[in-house]
């Protein structure tokens, strides 16, 4: 187990992604129970909001595909033309609103369920689909406030990066808006990568430690200290991936740019929606890895045993706890861990 502990802490980019299909390979009858009651219907979910978004809120959300030809200058003739009603805004934020709330509650079983599966597999616990499913009430609502948090920091993110665009293109030319355009899609997409896996390993965090909340983004904030740029590669493809199938998801089955008859929409739709799933399995089981690789290459063994423990609390009326004022180690001796009913 030393010789695995000292693998795992050199992983990179590709290690890790390799190691997390591993995993899912090796335990395929439990992600496969996983993917079908959870992951499934998170897809489905996520097309749904695209196409309700299409076809009821385009005022709202424009076609991107036009904002991204015209560049700069369609930010501008955009927000001159808009015409949206306070009707259409209600409407608009109770969609948003419920839609959120559905993904919110997939997100928290799939990823309570993915984590505790790959972390009983580096112990080398037997784990089943139903044990998985009994994490849940255990750690719901630590992990649906760090969700929450998740949310208010990509959204204040988001905000402030209207705000800019907005300014910008009040007062700035088209031929140095354009420019400005570029440069600030650099800076966005570094930034929102690597907000995003701060937030994608604070949730492995809220399962498996007793940090939550903004506790746990600070935590994982330090976890990728000296493992930046694995975490931004693993970040940067997975999010790629998802853009790239998005991207051909809107313009042949939603926009249908290429006019291809309902046939080959729907066949587009399928294959989509199986890549979708995919990826989404693969983000909280990646992250989850990144979790292990982030804690042993900062020297917090983390010791099989004691993890195995904590795990099988998790099936128990009871969990536990560490001393008041420290963060849980999973490599701390046991007889640290106090039984809480």
């Amino acid at each position: 187990m030393d010789q695995r502990m000292e693998e795992m802490k050199f992983m990179g980019f590709s290690s890790i992604i390799s190691h997390s299909f591993k995993t899912i390979f090796t335990w395929k009858k439990t992600f496969s129970l996983i993917t079908l009651t959870l992951i499934l219907p998170l897809t489905l979910i996520f097309i749904a909001h695209m196409q309700f978004s299409y076809f009821f809120y385009d005022q709202i959300e424009p076609n991107p595909f036009q904002l991204f030809l015209g560049a700069f200058d369609s930010y501008k003739s955009y927000y001159n033309q808009n015409t949206t009603t306070a009707d259409d805004w209600r409407s608009y934020f109770l969609f948003k609103f419920i839609t959120l709330a559905i993904i919110t509650i997939l997100c928290v079983l799939s990823t309570a369920c993915i984590v505790y599966t790959i972390a009983s597999d580096y112990t080398g616990r037997e784990v089943t689909y139903t044990k998985s499913m009994k994490v849940v009430p255990k750690v719901w609502k630590r992990l649906t406030l760090t969700l929450l948090c998740m949310y208010l920091s990509l959204f204040a993110y988001a905000l402030i990066a209207s705000v800019a665009i907005f300014v910008c293109s009040s007062v700035v030319t088209q031929g140095p808006g354009n420019v400005f355009m570029l440069i600030y899609g650099i800076i966005y997409i570094y930034w929102f990568l690597y907000l995003s896996i701060i937030l994608q390993i604070a949730s492995v965090v809220s399962v498996l430690e007793s940090s939550y909340g903004i506790k746990a983004m600070i935590k994982a904030m330090d976890l990728m200290n000296g493992k930046r740029k694995t975490a931004l590669a693993v970040s940067y493809v997975l999010y790629q991936f998802l853009v790239c199938v998005v991207y051909v998801y809107m313009a042949f089955v939603v926009y249908n740019n290429a006019g291809l008859s309902p046939v080959w929409r729907v066949a587009i739709g399928i294959i989509c929606g199986l890549l979708f799933v995919v990826i989404f399995l693969l983000f909280v089981a990646s992250e989850t890895v990144l979790y292990l690789v982030c804690k042993l290459h900062h020297g917090e063994t983390i010791d099989p045993t004691s993890l195995s423990t904590y795990l099988s609390s998790y099936l128990s009326d009871s969990r536990p706890v560490f001393r008041t004022g420290e963060d849980i180690q999973l490599g701390r001796p046991q007889n640290q861990l106090v039984s809480h009913v």
